[in-house]
């Protein structure tokens, strides 16, 4: 395994045997899923540009917000909200004061800050989407997990990262995310490190502030003490996301047939011939796009004295980004 830069100058992961860890944020090209885009998110150039153009003013008559106003960065909003303009708006609004009200688990997020989780292999992307164009995230919260080496906060801030990365991809925003949570030995001493607060603060950034198309939950090799944690989450678990969380257990053949084979490694039941990304290894990669993560850091609202300030930087942070965010 190693880091390779590709003919565009885009860093990827090689997995060896043509199987790669890479950002797709080229747009979207095939036909499958610009059809998906079209029924499902209203997705035609007459719906994009007046979405685009309207988001764009809302931006701007925000007092004390500041953001990238660029195309690839507004798309990242309303795309999962069918490019309605106010809709994608409030989006952000929740996004952002979310940042305000939970600093200790929003502020400053960069790899170096979430390094412990990514190198202990609690987080890890799939190399291949699955069947339905979604981009997979590998999760480890059970028997790998040391709550003494990697807080509940390091965990989410971890995957607050892994999807700020995801979310800026077309595809990604087209077809959305799957989670696999694997929970085996899961013990009562890792329960306690999560309290009702905290599962309020992570499901309230889940269903009502990150802008991507969350489709399924799937928890493996799940037992009794995991239903005692989920009892904790529940009360605030939406109808709608409930009924996207399944209890796979060790029935891999059915983690097969949702995703598909071709996607899922050997221990959960598939037949993908190369291992999983080093944890070290993905720290480093995503390394590469911590401009990325900063921008975003940056943007929201700020105090009036420091908003023109912030906003030159953002301005500069945006050319950075967009050089690889608009690939040829």
């Amino acid at each position: 395994m190693s880091i390779v830069y590709g003919d565009d100058k885009i860093p990827y992961i090689d997995l060896g045997k043509d199987y790669k860890i890479r950002l797709e944020y080229e747009d979207v090209v095939d036909e499958k899923y610009l059809a998906k885009a079209k029924e499902e998110l209203r997705e035609t150039p007459e719906n994009k540009a007046k979405g685009l153009k309207e988001l764009k003013e809302l931006i701007r008559s925000e007092k004390n917000f500041v953001h990238p106003i660029e195309d690839p960065f507004l798309e990242t909003y309303l795309r999962p909200c069918k490019y309605y303009a106010e809709s994608a708006h409030q989006k952000m609004q929740k996004y952002f004061k979310f940042k305000l009200k939970h600093k200790k688990l929003y502020d400053n997020i960069t790899v170096d800050s979430i390094r412990n989780v990514l190198e202990d292999d609690l987080l890890k992307y799939m190399p291949l989407r699955d069947k339905e164009g979604r981009r997979i995230l590998y999760i480890h919260a059970g028997k790998k997990w040391n709550p003494q080496r990697a807080t509940t906060h390091d965990l989410f801030r971890a995957m607050q990262l892994s999807l700020q990365a995801a979310m800026a991809e077309p595809m990604t925003q087209v077809n959305g995310v799957c989670a696999i949570v694997d929970v085996e030995g899961l013990s009562i001493g890792q329960i306690m490190h999560f309290t009702p607060s905290y599962a309020a603060s992570v499901l309230e950034w889940t269903q009502e502030c990150i802008p991507i198309r969350l489709k399924q939950i799937y928890i493996v090799n799940n037992s009794y003490i995991f239903n005692m944690l989920f009892a904790i989450f529940k009360p605030f678990i939406s109808a709608k996301l409930r009924k996207r969380i399944h209890f796979i257990n060790k029935k891999y053949d059915v983690l097969a047939e949702e995703l598909g084979k071709f996607c899922l490694n050997e221990e959960l039941g598939g037949d993908l011939p190369v291992d999983l990304v080093d944890g070290k290894l993905l720290a480093d990669f995503l390394k590469l796009f911590d401009k990325q993560f900063e921008l975003i850091g940056d943007s929201g609202y700020v105090d009036e004295d420091e908003y023109e300030e912030r906003k030159a930087k953002i301005d500069e942070g945006t050319k950075d980004v967009l050089s690889y965010l608009t690939p040829e």
